[in-house]
């Protein structure tokens, strides 16, 4: 299973730009290189064309990516990333940020990165202009996804998953504090949701 954590808090999922399957409705694919910035739920790629930082401005035609080996569907704007199959269970990545200050020493300059925004799924045409603002991440946090009962239900927080198992709140309460459990360990929260289908 891959880390779900972060080196340092970084605006991106990843530490660089990695290589993307990116499968479309219809069946077509494309190999890009992309990254995702959690702040802006936007997913940048590198041109081909002209090497040129770019963003995806409509995912409506994307069925899903996979990135390193991860699995990535999108659901409106953003990423959710499928960890397991049984129960089948996705993540969503959040940070929380500011805006950096503009600099004050004389002669500063700002690293503000142009970048054109792609209208269309299939990572063509062009697009208007615009700065991609820099920010400062002060954490990084998870939501999740999980299929139950026929349904999605996404959990934010343990007293959300206990109201989907609400048969069996108090065994799972046990069960967290048991084995201390942080919502943020990924690999934990996973091992909850199997044992939970197991009762």
């Amino acid at each position: 299973m891959p880390s779900y954590t972060q080196e340092s808090l970084s605006p991106f999922l990843f530490d660089d730009y990695h290589d993307a399957v990116v499968h479309f409705h219809g069946g077509q694919t494309s190999t890009e290189k992309v990254n995702y910035n959690l702040v802006e739920s936007a997913l940048y790629f590198i041109d081909q064309r002209d090497g040129q930082v770019k963003v995806v401005a409509d995912y409506r035609g994307i069925d899903s990516l996979v990135i390193v080996g991860r699995t990535f569907l999108l659901d409106g704007k953003n990423a959710l990333e499928k960890v397991s199959s049984s129960p089948t269970m996705y993540i969503r990545f959040n940070a929380n940020s500011t805006l950096k200050p503009p600099p004050v020493a004389y002669g500063g300059t700002s690293k503000l990165a142009s970048v054109d925004v792609y209208s269309t799924a299939f990572f063509q045409g062009l697009g208007s202009d615009r700065k991609a603002k820099e920010h400062e991440v002060s954490e990084i946090y998870h939501d999740y996804v999980i299929e139950h009962g026929g349904k999605q239900k996404k959990f934010s927080n343990f007293k959300q998953l206990y109201r989907i198992y609400r048969d069996h709140s108090e065994i799972l309460e046990k069960y967290v504090a048991d084995h201390e459990l942080d919502f943020n360990d990924v690999k934990g929260i996973l091992a909850l949701c199997r044992y939970a289908e197991s009762l």
